[in-house]
């Protein structure tokens, strides 16, 4: 009797859960009448790039515009691909993927979820050729009960003759039961507002940027600076002969002052060059506490980007003054030095997670030892927008995959424009 009794209490409260949770839920639309969508080129294998507002006329029920996916390989396989919408991420429990699809083949489709959770199960379905079929997909059988944070769609064509030249329509996509908007409990039990993503509680600090000093804003250990690239005694025999605090060698010059104009930068490579550049002047200082620990900086800024799931990131800015190595004959038995500066930003992470990417100019993490702070514009939702210092910006990405983020740093009389690459998932 008693376990019965528990049993019916423990369904009550299930039902008195999803009652609660079904008022706070609504029928959101991700695509219908032509909205903004993507998909990752990484795990696209349809032959052809998708159309996103394209009219084949009225067919069948599906009213146009709609999505459009097609072409022919040479041999049987599975085309899949990772979309994603303006609309999402959405926190759902329960309810139901809605889709509408339409055919030239006979086949055998599939879909599937992504979000913090991973990748679910795929949900397979037939189609019919050249008829329009509207499918129900119960959220629950693929991600569970729990709610769930949903970033990503899975569509596929499965098992697709070769030679056979396939289109599918795709429209009408929507979750039954997405959490409405302003609702304060999200997936992991953080209060934050359903539409937004990103941090509301940035605190900026008050550093001058030329201190060496970094009390530890998100790390609690400290990073130890980069091994000294000469000996006490050429130290002093630099310092003597030359009126700089850092001094490079020409090639490590070359590499720092090329790769602001590198256009065949991956994100990886974006991300890791500023770090690599400032760890060329770090470790040719001439003496100890010349500038701000970069890779502190580096590492720091990267743990704040993880806490936020990438939607969020501090930039790091590199303003140094330092002199440089040139043979100064044709044999180079004898060598000068020439002054120059760098001046350059950069991202902790290669990786976006979502469509907006919310920037802050943080003086902390700011690594230079001159006396001003750069100007920072972006430019960024189609337009350059000037960035202050202990500011913010929210950048807008209208695609997935490997993007450009321009830049414009200027200080002292000296412009620098660069381009940030980052992957958008």
């Amino acid at each position: 009797m008693k376990h019965w009794m528990s049993r019916c209490a423990a369904l009550i409260g299930t039902v008195l859960s999803l009652s609660s949770f079904a008022q706070d839920c609504q029928e959101v639309s991700l695509y219908k009448n032509g909205e903004n969508g993507k998909i990752e080129d990484v795990m696209n294998t349809f032959p052809e790039k998708p159309e996103w507002v394209t009219n084949w006329g009225e067919m069948d029920g599906m009213k146009p515009p709609y999505i459009r996916f097609s072409g022919m390989k040479d041999q049987v396989g599975d085309w899949t691909g990772v979309l994603s919408f303006d609309a999402l991420p959405q926190k759902v429990k329960g309810g139901n993927l809605k889709v509408k699809v339409r055919s030239s083949q006979k086949g055998k489709m599939g879909f599937w979820l992504q979000g913090p959770f991973g990748t679910s199960p795929v949900a397979f379905k037939t189609v019919e050729a050249n008829k329009t079929m509207s499918f129900e997909i119960p959220v629950a059988n693929l991600v569970g009960n729990a709610s769930t944070q949903i970033e990503k769609i899975g569509v596929g064509l499965f098992d697709v003759p070769a030679f056979q030249y396939t289109i599918l329509f795709i429209d009408d996509v929507a979750f039954t039961c997405a959490e409405k908007a302003g609702s304060l409990a999200n997936v992991d039990g953080v209060e934050t507002s359903a539409t937004e993503n990103v941090s509301q509680k940035y605190v900026y600090s008050d550093i001058d940027a030329r201190s060496t000093v970094r009390e530890g804003k998100f790390a609690k250990s400290e990073f130890p600076e980069a091994s000294a690239a000469y000996s006490s005694g050429e130290r002093l025999k630099l310092a003597d002969s030359i009126n700089a605090l850092i001094v490079i060698s020409e090639s490590e010059h070359q590499q720092i002052a090329s790769f602001v104009k590198d256009a065949s930068l991956t994100p990886l490579l974006s991300s890791k060059g500023w770090y690599r550049n400032m760890f060329y002047l770090a470790r040719n200082r001439l003496k100890e506490n010349v500038i701000a620990n970069p890779k502190a900086l580096y590492y720091e800024a990267g743990i704040f980007a993880a806490e936020e799931d990438n939607r969020a990131m501090p930039i790091l800015i590199g303003n140094v003054d330092y002199a440089y190595r040139v043979c100064a004959d044709t044999t180079c038995a004898t060598k000068t030095f020439l002054n120059s500066r760098m001046l350059q930003a950069g991202l902790p992470s290669a990786v976006v997670r979502g469509s907006k990417l919310r920037l802050h100019y943080d003086p902390y993490f700011v690594s230079t030892n001159r006396s001003a702070l750069p100007s920072l514009s972006v430019y960024a939702n189609g337009a350059w927008n000037v960035l202050e210092p202990k500011s913010e910006l929210d950048v807008q990405f209208n695609a997935a995959g490997v993007q450009k983020l321009p830049v414009k740093l200027s200080e002292g009389g000296l412009v620098v424009e660069q381009n940030l690459y980052v992957e958008v998932k």
